[in-house]
């Protein structure tokens, strides 16, 4: 086994009932565990999945620019095409398509229990094609992925050194969004190159929104104040975030100042610098 970004846990009051929605309106595959339910695209074996666990019942996520998980995105050929099929199978408020600079074609929407998700197409506007394919009985009209999972954090250097140094990810690509004050960072558990040597190249952005594997997105905004995903740990809300790891890589978190939060004979979990929390499994 390699490592893996294996998914985002999501804490929840019916996991049955918000799995179906990810079935229905996302087309994802689900499947029961124990109490658990597991949402995710099966066509692509390094596509992260929707782990949905039961929590209390009380209000609706809602995600705040202050906390250190935003949001999970997929990446798609058509984002104009998969927005009209989940607003006709019921949810409208789906924003309009937008060219974001010169980071990608995206629109945002949430699942009925407020968690945020993206729709990025694997093309600029300007370098669409419609696609000829048959995609008959494809619940968004085309295949998709999780490309990314998004977390943010207020020191890029400590978190480098977390997830590219530590955990072994890759640094894929850097996008800055000056108008709004953040940096955006893309690492993944690959052996692939992109396309441009120097990161912040432009040129490597769609080749990464194509990558059939998740990424981790880390949103970089100097010196934030962030809540954790163990705030407030009584309502429902993120839970943590699972990979799967080498074995030596508990000892190098230690080393590096680390605290195991938790371990039991199949995985520990340990905060990443920002209070994201992480749920490691040996491979």
């Amino acid at each position: 086994m390699t490592p893996k970004l294996v998914g985002i846990v999501l804490k929840v009051s019916n996991p049955k009932k918000l799995a179906n929605w990810y079935k229905d309106v996302l087309g994802m595959s689900i499947k029961q565990d124990g109490t658990n339910w597991i949402c995710e695209y099966e066509k692509f074996n390094q596509s992260a999945q929707v782990k949905l666990i039961p929590g209390p019942s009380g209000s609706q996520y809602k995600s705040e620019r202050n906390h250190v998980y935003w949001k999970i995105g997929l990446s798609l050929q058509d984002v104009n095409l998969a927005r009209e099929k989940i607003m006709n199978l019921g949810t409208s408020q789906v924003s309009p398509p937008a060219q974001f600079f010169n980071i990608g074609y995206l629109c945002h929407l949430a699942d009925p229990d407020g968690f945020s998700i993206e729709l990025l197409q694997h093309t600029f506007e300007k370098n669409f094609v419609k696609s000829p394919l048959d995609t008959t009985g494809m619940v968004l009209g085309q295949t998709c992925l999780i490309g990314q999972i998004t977390l943010r954090c207020s020191n890029i250097e400590k978190s480098l050194e977390f997830y590219q140094e530590i955990l072994g990810m890759k640094l894929l690509s850097i996008q800055q969004v000056e108008a709004y004050g953040f940096t955006l960072y893309f690492l993944a558990f690959t052996d692939e190159t992109p396309p441009n040597e120097d990161l912040n190249s432009i040129e490597i952005r769609e080749w990464l929104w194509q990558r059939p594997y998740t990424t981790i997105e880390l949103q970089h905004i100097p010196g934030a104040k962030l809540q954790g995903m163990t705030d407030n740990s009584n309502n429902l809300g993120v839970e943590s975030v699972e990979i799967q790891a080498p074995p030596d890589t508990e000892q190098k978190l230690v080393t590096a100042g680390y605290t195991i939060i938790s371990k039991n004979e199949t995985d520990y979990q340990i905060d990443d610098p920002d209070g994201a929390r992480i749920k490691i499994t040996s491979i």
